[in-house]
């Protein structure tokens, strides 16, 4: 992957970073969909992701994988780690390394005794001990946690459950509160495929990405078998950037593509994201 430098445009994009949290991400017993969810609704807002961080389940590498990431990026969104048992150990962590002691949150308690009514127990309501200074969002329902941080000037920490149909849920409700969430305009993607080889392509590729300093070019190699049963390598270039500046991704694009001359199989915007 070619990827462009960054511009030094005042209207450089806002910027995420995602921590999932779980053994059962790190031992394949689960299949993360969280992270691809939350980069998908990044991408529409034009919110650049920065990074994608798996943990366990242990409150000091959870801490310090937060502070870390808060370091890089005032935007955090965490998944997992928020129920009941011994391993859901996400709002402690959240707690310490913040210094927001937790807790107990009566709105959050609310929405657990109207959920468990009669069956409604400690271990239950133990998940309305919040970090101090809690916000809830992306009601009705399980919300989603907001925790501003000052300590890192505009931190902001977005705590996800890791249930993957109710995080999905509530990434959708929580994108459809107007002013909540930064970003507001998706980014343009164009598309150029040719059939050379990639190290034949990486010279091209190279005087794009200087001439082009505010576009990111990727490019993506994919093998399929041909008619005649050989397999047929087709690279696929991905040219992308905020909207605003969709002229330059179409110029670069392109720049590409007449470059590569007969090379080139196809190319034009994506039909999708």
């Amino acid at each position: 992957m070619v990827l462009a430098p960054d511009s030094d445009s005042p209207s450089e994009p806002p910027t995420a970073a995602v921590l999932l949290i779980g053994n059962e991400l790190l031992s394949g017993k689960i299949r993360d969909k969280n992270g691809y969810a939350l980069a998908r609704m990044m991408r529409r807002r034009g919110i650049r992701l920065l990074e994608i961080c798996t943990v366990e389940d242990d409150l000091v590498i959870i801490g310090d994988a937060l502070l870390r990431l808060l370091a890089r990026t005032p935007l955090v969104f965490t998944s997992g780690g928020v129920g009941p048992t011994h391993d859901d150990v996400t709002l402690e962590a959240v707690a310490q390394a913040t210094g927001h002691p937790l807790r107990r949150h009566e709105g959050m308690a609310s929405i657990l005794r109207e959920h468990f009514k009669d069956r409604l127990s400690e271990a239950a309501l133990k998940m309305a001990d919040l970090p101090e200074g809690i916000q809830l969002r992306a009601g009705p329902g399980w919300p989603v946690l907001r925790l501003d941080v000052p300590a890192f000037g505009d931190g902001r920490i977005y705590i996800l459950p890791g249930i993957p149909e109710l995080c999905q849920s509530k990434i959708d409700t929580l994108e459809a509160l107007e002013g909540e969430l930064p970003g507001t305009s998706a980014w343009t993607l164009e598309l150029v495929h040719t059939e050379i080889d990639e190290a034949d392509l990486a010279p091209t590729l190279d005087r794009v990405v200087a001439e082009f300093p505010g576009v990111e070019i990727g490019s993506y190699p994919r093998w399929s078998r041909g008619e005649n049963g050989r397999l047929r390598c087709v690279i696929r270039v991905t040219l992308e950037a905020p909207n605003e500046r969709g002229a330059q991704v179409r110029a670069a694009r392109e720049r590409l593509a007449a470059s590569l001359g007969s090379d080139v199989v196809s190319h034009g915007p994506a039909a999708d994201f």
